[in-house]
């Protein structure tokens, strides 16, 4: 952790890793609002080669809301960047702490929110390291099912 942001190490693959985060994401009241594939970009407009990076622009879409409604420059704030990117031979993921850069606000009750959001985002991403990445077969999977 660094003393502006939360990164995580997994050892899930990348694409399992872009694929999940979503959904755990939403879980938690969250919505992806962007999906920046840096890797791609940087190769179409530059030329160059870069290993596999993505910016996720995500916002809890209720608590966005209610900032907005208070102070209406708080969407320089309210998208909460998660970076995702191959690391040896591991997935990072990492994110901006929003108590740091809402702090910026100076609005008590954007920054008591900005504890929530952090909070959250830290839950999904122990929720994705902690998920299995093996698919059950079909047979294992009925069968547990007949059997309960």
């Amino acid at each position: 952790m660094t003393r502006y942001g939360f990164f995580k190490e997994m050892a899930i693959p990348f694409d399992t890793v872009l694929k999940k985060l979503p959904m755990e994401l939403r879980r938690k009241g969250f919505e992806v609002l962007s999906d920046v594939r840096v890797d791609r970009e940087l190769e179409k407009y530059l030329g160059v080669s870069f290993q596999r990076y993505a910016i996720l622009g995500v916002c809890n879409l209720a608590l966005a809301f209610k900032a907005l409604s208070k102070q209406e420059d708080s969407g320089l704030v309210i998208l909460n960047n998660i970076i995702v990117f191959e690391k040896d031979n591991s997935t990072a993921v990492g994110l901006l702490k929003p108590t740091h850069y809402m702090a910026m606000i100076q609005n008590e009750s954007i920054i008591d929110d900005a504890a929530t959001i952090e909070r959250k985002l830290y839950e999904v991403l122990d929720s994705l390291s902690r998920k299995k990445t093996a698919k059950r077969n079909s047979f294992s999977t009925s069968f547990q099912r007949a059997v309960a």
